[in-house]
């Protein structure tokens, strides 16, 4: 276990001094790369009662009124807060992890059952603090206000991202760190009544988004080297200890690298410290990027909390303007009991923050050292102005003493950037590890090139296919000349223009677009190269060969005139790929492409992909071969309407005249790359992951509702037809507002702005689920009308919906639209009850239905993350993947799946996002995963019996 997560984890029971048990077999998270337990408030555990932290309030088991679930709830009684005491207390209760933190970074939201068994209203507030939060940090504390009535149960759920969403009765959170939360609490605020609530049935909600963090690696590296000493206290040096130090007393002691310091810190001041200045200033401007570091040994049997302050200014008691936050720095460590330790500083906050450009980062080097968290204060000190240091404790409660062996200056840990140095070799692999398909030099990537053009000899369709890929060997239906859809036996197919079942399986991501990486160099002209400079060295410094201008490799250049996240906003990109493709054939780039796409349909082909997927390269379009979709975006000047947790971005407000001419220019787009005559086009896909909203809580179900109807009607087009579909239902607003328990003054008030943010009530929820409705058909009714205009013999695939992207409304409304149902998800399989929420209405639409992404990756191979779902190796992607296929061609609604992608991301991060994950068919060389293969071969060729003969 890291040294940094005991810190957190003693830091916590320091600043709290209890814990809370709990009875359920744990969950698994990651903090800072280590698996730790996650323990929830269990009702059910007796020491879960025991352990929590009571102030100004009573807590009891209790096995009546208000248990929820199980057999035991959570009683608290509040203590009456008079006038004169409302800035004296608030009485509340305090629940803390029991393994000292708790990571909560995938999750949106909690719920708990909140019963008030009085015949009055509770108010109550619930808040969560992360390790800043707990020493006074309001940005890092999240509050909750909830009210409820007199004899009444209501589930409560707490929003993650309230505070920063401004919900209302929400406040503070802006910069509540997820992975840190230490505390749980829920107090009421004065002045105020006694007040009683019951709590039960605790659970925690999965956020939306799909990005998960990886696993970091770290290189246990020994001590940490010296940059400079300030002082080690050995005999005859300055040991700047000050007669400013407060409530201790120090004396010498032999330490095992020569002469300390040990200090002893009485209880009897609020604030004892160690003041440590020089007789003018330090000035450290002229040292290399440093840290301030403290050896510091822990004699004794308890976790000491311990807090740093360093001052570039006169002590404000001594007639400066230092006081702790202006023109101070103030930090905070836990030293654990019986270790030595380095503990350490940046003494700017602002800087020495790398940004690498990559979605997971190669092995970090691990000192023996723990990082000094910062609190308050000025984020960047004046180098050259250093007055003075304090080691100081708050409040202790005994006395307690520490050794200090020296304090010095050390390389920055947080900046260093030699695990970046030579990170890939020439072919754009890690050089940091070795794997079977990693290829060594260019005369292997030249044999495989051999043996890719022997193979387009000999590729040929499975023996049960007909020319487009269908099921020759089953029933045949009526040939139309283009794929369509049609129920046969109680299952929805695809058929295909011969009349044969068709079954889409394949790849996504067939293309050269995402093989560019950011090579940290730049041009202050790039159309012509000229101007060369290099704004990220770090990024530069990857790589252990890019080739010269006059190498014909350097045709695989490019330029990004923007990055979405990253090192850089803009710059030169490389395509290790495409070079590597030129390599393996000899030849010309033009002439490479060719025969790379005559191989890619052949693997296709030989591997038993019924289809390419998503996002192809236009020059596979009409390719006689292997069926293909198109795909489209929707893009303009036109108003857009936010759910308030938008992931790509505020959606299409599709009552905008201009979203249909944009939508028809979308159209026009795709028809001019694909022809409405190619009985190899299946059909169009139309935008993806579109931030519809989704049914883990109120807000997010409703919330384009919510937020359509604050705007004003005058200046937005969706509010101007919600509020004319109003109207006509309700015809007055007295019936409105007596359908919503509101008290709107008139339509007129109505159309300026219904800023509601409150719990919806009934009617309002049934409302808003018919607006929402409305809004979903207005969307995919337009975009029918314009494909079906240019491409009426072939299907539209709908807008692939995410897991954390859809509501059952907007589902309704696609399905009378589209003529297949297409969902991109990432789950073990499709049978997943955490993510597959559209099993909950695939019997009611009834619709064909597709799976538009998945994928799993593991970091045996190279790539330093594995990808939204990740394996233990390639054996285990192989295994995952056949038991996902086999859960989608078990599916009656199912009609296809597709992979993302053909092949790798970059290792050093593609040039977008930083993707580097390991979730291809192919590396970055080309080379198939021969375990990955011959899954999806097995898979490919048992396809047809085992979906249609059963």
């Amino acid at each position: 276990m890291k040294k940094s997560y005991i810190a957190i984890m003693l830091a916590s029971v320091l600043m709290t001094t209890y814990g809370c048990q709990h009875t359920k077999a744990p969950e698994t998270q990651t903090v800072d790369g280590d698996n730790i337990p996650v323990s929830l408030p269990d009702f059910e555990s007796d020491s879960f009662f025991n352990n929590i932290a009571v102030s100004h309030a009573k807590v009891e088991k209790i096995m009546d009124q208000g248990v929820t679930a199980g057999s035991n709830a959570l009683k608290i009684s509040f203590d009456e807060v008079s006038e004169v005491n409302k800035f004296k207390f608030w009485p509340n209760i305090k629940i803390v992890p029991s393994e000292g933190i708790w990571n909560w970074n995938s999750k949106g939201s909690f719920k708990v059952d909140v019963t008030n068994p009085s015949d009055t209203s509770a108010n109550i507030i619930f808040k969560v603090v992360d390790n800043i939060g707990s020493l006074g940090a309001q940005t890092n504390q999240l509050n909750y206000a909830i009210s409820i009535p007199a004899g009444e149960t209501e589930t409560v759920e707490m929003l993650f991202n309230g505070g920063k969403r401004k919900l209302n009765n929400y406040w503070d959170g802006d910069q509540l760190d997820l992975r840190k939360l230490v505390e749980l609490q829920v107090f009421v605020q004065g002045p105020i009544d006694a007040q009683t609530v019951v709590l039960d049935n605790f659970e925690l909600i999965d956020a939306t988004g799909d990005f998960i963090s990886a696993k970091e690696q770290i290189i246990d590296v020994g001590p940490v080297p010296t940059v400079k000493v300030i002082t080690d206290f050995d005999s005859g040096e300055a040991s700047y200890i000050s007669e400013r130090s407060v409530s201790t007393s120090v004396k010498t002691v032999d330490t095992a690298e020569g002469q300390g310091i040990e200090v002893q810190y009485s209880s009897e001041n609020a604030y004892p410290n160690l003041t440590l200045a020089p007789k003018d200033k330090w000035d450290w401007s002229k040292e290399q990027d440093f840290n301030l570091a403290f050896d510091i040994e822990n004699p004794t049997n308890e976790p000491i909390q311990m807090f740093v302050r360093v001052d570039q200014a006169e002590n404000k008691n001594w007639g400066g303007t230092a006081d702790g936050v202006t023109d101070s720095m103030s930090a905070y460590m836990t030293l654990a009991p019986h270790e030595m330790n380095t503990y350490y500083m940046s003494l700017s906050q602002l800087s020495g923050k790398l940004v690498s450009g990559m979605r997971s980062e190669p092995p970090k080097k691990s000192y023996n050292a723990q990082k000094i968290s910062y609190g308050w204060g000025e984020t960047e000190l004046n180098l050259s102005n250093i007055k003075s240091i304090q080691l100081y404790l708050q409040n202790p409660t005994k006395d307690t003493r520490i050794i200090l062996d020296s304090v010095r200056l050390i390389p920055n840990l947080n900046a260093d950037a030699t695990r970046y140095a030579g990170l890939v070799d020439e072919f754009g692999q890690s050089t940091h590890a070795d794997w079977p398909e990693k290829i060594h030099s260019i005369d292997e990537l030249k044999k495989q090139g051999k043996k890719d053009l022997e193979s387009l000899k000999t590729a040929k369709l499975l023996a049960d296919r007909s020319k487009f890929g269908g099921w020759k060997d089953g029933p045949k239906l009526e040939a139309t000349g283009f794929f369509r859809t049609e129920k046969v036996d109680g299952k929805w197919s695809l058929v295909d223009p011969e009349g044969h079942l068709f079954f889409m399986t394949g790849l996504d991501n067939v293309r050269m677009d995402d093989t560019v990486t950011i090579t940290g160099v730049d041009y202050e002209n790039p159309d012509e190269r000229s101007g060369r400079f290099v704004p990220s060295e770090l990024r530069h410094s990857m790589f252990t060969w890019l080739p010269e201008e006059d190498d014909p490799l350097a045709s695989n250049y490019d330029y990004a005139t923007y990055v979405h996240s990253g090192a850089l906003k803009k710059g030169e990109v490389f395509s290790f790929y495409r070079a590597n493709l030129m390599r393996k054939y000899d030849i010309s780039k033009e002439e490479t492409m060719r025969i790379w796409k005559d191989v890619t349909l052949e693997r296709m082909r030989d591997w038993g992909f019924t289809t390419l997927g998503n996002w192809i390269d236009p020059m596979f379009y009409d390719n006689g071969k292997v069926a293909y979709e198109a795909h489209g975006w929707i893009t303009g000047d036109y108003q857009r309407i936010s759910t308030g947790n938008d992931y790509w971005g505020p959606i299409h407000d599709p009552f905008d005249p201009k979203f249909q001419e944009s939508t028809r220019k979308m159209a026009e787009r795709v028809a001019s790359k694909v022809s409405d005559n190619d009985p190899w086009l299946v059909g169009t896909f139309v935008d993806n992951e579109i931030s519809w909203g989704n049914v883990m809580n109120e807000a997010n179900h409703y919330g384009l509702i919510i937020n359509a109807l604050s705007y004003d009607a005058k200046e937005s087009y969706v509010k101007k037809a919600f509020t004319t579909h109003l109207k006509s239902k309700y015809k007055t607003i007295a019936a409105l507002n007596n359908a919503w328990s509101t008290d709107i003054g008139s339509w007129g008030e109505f159309e300026k702005s219904f800023d509601y943010r409150e719990k919806l009530k009934p009617g309002m929820k049934t409302d808003y689920s018919e607006l929402l409705q409305i809004l979903g058909e207005r969307y995919f009714s337009i975009v029918k009308k314009e494909i079906k205009r240019v491409l009426p013999h072939h299907l539209y695939l709908g807008a692939r919906f995410s897991d954390w992207g859809l509501t059952p409304e907007i589902a309704r409304a696609a399905a009378k639209y589209v003529d297949v149902m297409s969902y991109n998800l990432y789950a073990n399989d499709i049978t997943d009850n955490t993510k597959a929420h559209f099993q909950q209405f695939l019997a009611e639409l009834d619709m064909p239905s597709m799976i538009g992404e998945f994928h799993f990756g593991s970091t045996d191979s190279g790539l330093y993350h594995g990808g939204i779902v990740s394996a233990a190796s390639q054996s285990e992607r192989a295994n995952m993947y056949t038991h996902y296929m086999e859960s989608v061609i078990d599916n009656p609604y199912f009609v296809g799946a597709h992979w993302f992608q053909y092949l790798d991301s970059p290792a050093t991060g593609r040039a977008w996002d930083g993707e580097n994950y390991n979730i291809g068919f192919v590396t970055i060389a080309d080379q198939p995963y021969e375990e990955l293969v011959e899954a999806a071969k097995q898979v490919n060729i048992n396809l047809y019996q085992q979906r249609f003969s059963k």
